[in-house]
């Protein structure tokens, strides 16, 4: 079971290495949004985690020559064969990039010394997983056993001398805990609170949450340290984008003066903090902000749904 866990796992990260690396250079477009570029990670999350997809001639895996092994479908994963093939060309598959396996249900090797590599590999992958997912979740419950001494303002909104920075703690019921420096009524106060509800509103903390599971379980795939890395940083700017949408220029500097007052804080791992992720890019994006036009926006749109239906596909069936 293990051995056949490990080999999906293994497939889907090495499916994940042409998703994040496109995911990356699309990042790297200046014109275009971090609010159209932070819902793309979803689609790396998706490759690392679910590890069959649709067949689509659109698919970017049509062009990686050889590259792809063999697409299995579902059903013969699941020991189930179907007699018709029409119906496997639009079925559920799973792209083997290895071509180790003899048969998949269960994952069964070409050979011995394959079977003895890979399950003293899925042995090794399972027990650093399980001491990475451990280890964040000690650190969460420390952190959060600490925030648990803030004190209630009104509604979601608490104090807390533990803290430099504004903070939004928690997964289901998320609360925004600010530290006693911040007069939440100020100008800047209103501007750091609209930061963190955009947070709470996309439910980012669970989205933090995915992100640093699936990198547990990927550790051995370094693409998955730089896709969580910019992430983070995506989801904050993003954010700040959200946020001065209405702003104008003497509002925006001092939102990034905001920013820059509360850059110290780098203790928490689930949770959003205002002063978290790459503090200069987000000043610099923050004062150089344009709004889109009609035509951007629209261009954009058309950018995202491609790039989604790129990536989220399979290439054909090649038997």
């Amino acid at each position: 079971m293990l051995n056949t866990v490990f080999y999906l796992v293994l497939n889907m990260s090495i499916t994940s290495c042409f998703v994040i690396a496109l995911l990356l250079l699309v990042r790297q477009i200046r014109l275009l949004s971090r609010r159209f570029v932070f819902p793309l990670w979803a689609l790396a999350f998706f490759r690392l985690a679910i590890p069959f997809s649709l067949p689509s001639r659109l698919s970017l895996f049509n062009f990686t020559g050889g590259l792809v092994k063999k697409l299995i479908t579902v059903d013969a994963l699941t020991g189930k064969h179907t007699a018709d093939a029409a119906t496997e060309e639009v079925s559920l598959q799973v792209m083997n990039m290895i071509g180790t396996a003899g048969q998949y249900a269960p994952v069964e090797y070409k050979t011995e010394a394959l079977r003895r590599v890979f399950t003293s590999a899925a042995i090794i992958w399972i027990i650093i997983a399980a001491a990475l997912l451990l280890t964040a979740v000690i650190l969460y419950y420390l952190t959060g056993k600490e925030l648990k001494q803030a004190v209630h303002i009104k509604g979601d909104l608490y104090r807390s001398d533990m803290l430099l920075s504004p903070v939004l703690s928690g997964l289901f019921r998320p609360r925004i805990i600010i530290p006693d420096s911040l007069d939440p009524d100020s100008d800047i106060g209103r501007m750091i609170l609209a930061h963190e509800r955009v947070h709470k509103h996309r439910q980012d903390n669970l989205w933090r949450v995915l992100g640093i599971l699936i990198t547990c379980f990927h550790w051995f795939n370094p693409l998955t340290w730089v896709m969580l890395k910019a992430f983070f940083s995506d989801m904050e700017r993003s954010c700040d984008e959200t946020v001065i949408l209405r702003y104008n220029a003497q509002e925006r500097k001092a939102y990034a003066g905001a920013l820059l007052r509360f850059a110290e804080d780098k203790r928490l791992l689930v949770s959003a903090a205002f002063g978290h992720s790459g503090v200069k890019v987000r000043i610099v994006n923050v004062l150089n902000y344009k709004k889109l036009t009609l035509i951007g926006a629209a261009a954009s749109a058309l950018l995202l749904v491609a790039v989604t239906v790129i990536l989220l596909t399979n290439p054909q069936l090649r038997g």
